[in-house]
């Protein structure tokens, strides 16, 4: 019959993880795991040849009860080969080298280090993405004099690197605006339209082709650099507008209230000039681009909320096509 475990997809997708766990430092006679220990990984999960995968550790050490050592700092790159990971439940070894530095280090009896380590592990994978992981390893100090090993137990979360990234907030569910044919919905049919794939987040003319657009693109307060959450939005519209060459452009900053008039002006002219020059990097031509800033004058919500100040803080984007209307 069928069974409740699911196949797991084979993620290509890099993975960040954070473990907790012990260490043992000293094990001349007997193994204590006394020292707390944190660390995060990054895997790269497109693999090699191999079905190897590449994993950066970097751990962090309390020591206690050893003379004046404080704290172990390590770094390592390590090859990480999993096995039956389409599993629920999929055992992984690993080796690798790395650096060890000694906070507190005392001369010829606990340096500053190179090591190679070995381990192993289960990971047990969630269908969210997130895995959770048990794994065990011991290192080796290359060329210690009396300092030869330490045996590590930790315990870890995972998640692919896209869990991270911000939810980028795609504009292309359009809502349907008529009841025709409209394949790029923005409200004119497929017969009379002439610019046929109009991204959703313009306003366009009686011929379906687009006039302007609000760019919601986030600044810091008193500055006009771009923030990289906003990236995305400059380079799909710098695509657009590089597949579409008839058109001249003309970019308006808008300010919230926040401040004086002519501080506003000044503010809203270097951000409306930050995004053509992003344009221009992004690969559109700079005679095309116009660029002004109207400050807090022409707000499009109520500046009593911070709602209404989010709107107002603003790019605006004018298409004009200098030929005729009706487009070829």
């Amino acid at each position: 019959g069928m069974s409740n475990t699911f196949a797991k997809e084979v993620s290509t997708e890099s993975e960040i993880g954070i473990n907790m766990g012990a260490t043992s430092v000293y094990n001349k006679t007997t193994i204590e795991f006394s020292s707390f220990s944190t660390g995060l990984t990054y895997q790269f999960n497109n693999v090699t040849g191999f079905g190897l995968k590449a994993r950066l550790d970097f751990d962090y050490v309390k020591v206690v009860d050893y003379s004046n050592i404080n704290a172990l700092f390590k770094g390592s790159i390590n090859g990480v080969y999993e096995f039956a990971e389409d599993n629920v439940v999929s055992p992984y070894i690993l080796g690798g080298l790395g650096y060890e530095y000694v906070d507190g280090a005392i001369d010829r009896v606990f340096e500053d280090k190179s090591f190679a380590q070995i381990g192993a592990g289960l990971k047990y994978h969630q269908e969210s993405g997130y895995n959770f992981y048990v794994e065990g390893k011991i290192l080796q100090i290359i060329d210690g004099i009396r300092q030869e090993n330490e045996v590590i137990l930790l315990a870890g979360v995972t998640a692919p690197i896209s869990k991270f990234k911000r939810k980028i907030e795609e504009e292309n569910d359009c809502p349907i605006k008529i009841d025709g044919p409209d394949e790029d919905r923005d409200g004119v049919t497929d017969m009379v339209d002439q610019c046929p794939n109009t991204p959703c987040y313009f306003v366009v003319d009686q011929y379906g082709c687009p006039i302007k657009a609000t760019l919601r693109i986030h600044f810091d307060v008193d500055k006009w650099v771009i923030k990289p959450e906003s990236m995305h939005k400059v380079e799909r519209f710098a695509q657009y507008l590089i597949g579409n060459k008839g058109t001249t452009v003309k970019v308006t900053g808008h300010t919230d209230s926040d401040g004086s008039d002519a501080y506003n002006i000044t503010l809203s002219n270097n951000r409306a000039h930050a995004v053509v020059q992003q344009l221009i990097e992004f690969g559109v031509s700079a005679g095309r681009l116009s660029e002004d800033g109207r400050g807090k004058r022409e707000p499009v919500a109520n500046n009593s909320t911070p709602a209404g100040k989010a709107l107002n803080r603003r790019i605006e984007v004018k298409l004009t096509y200098p030929t005729t209307v009706a487009q070829q």
